[in-house]
């Protein structure tokens, strides 16, 4: 008799999807993310796999933000966490990576002259 799954959010498992597409992207193994993230790497195939029951540690998301490089707000708000503020392109990763086979180093080059940007000249 299989055992029932865990009351696991949604976003959650949002989020582990999205990082593990970050390492396939990247063509990194779990092995070395975790060893880089300093991480057990049955922790983080937990963590893809959405089979975590409770949230992921903050110590933990800011590791796995500074190794891909991508801003902890980026990654909440990928997995719906947070909102996208009506002014933010949304799904600009996702249209980028599509329309023009970016890699993922690009994309977050893109994303974060945006934000240099917003916060040089403000919205009035």
């Amino acid at each position: 008799m299989p055992k029932p799954r865990k009351n696991i959010s949604y976003e959650i498992t949002k989020l582990g999807q999205y990082l593990k597409q970050l390492r396939k992207e990247q063509e990194f193994s779990i092995r070395h993310v975790a060893r880089q993230c300093k991480i057990a790497p049955s922790y983080l195939a937990k963590i893809e796999a959405g089979d975590t029951y409770k949230t992921i540690g903050t110590d933990t998301l800011v590791k796995l933000s500074k190794f891909y490089g991508i801003p902890v707000s980026a990654m909440l708000k990928e997995a719906g966490f947070i909102d996208s503020r009506e002014d933010d392109l949304p799904e600009l990763a996702q249209y980028l990576r599509a329309k023009y086979q970016l890699s993922p180093q690009a994309i977050r080059d893109m994303e974060m002259s945006k934000e240099v940007v917003d916060k040089k000249y403000p919205k009035k």
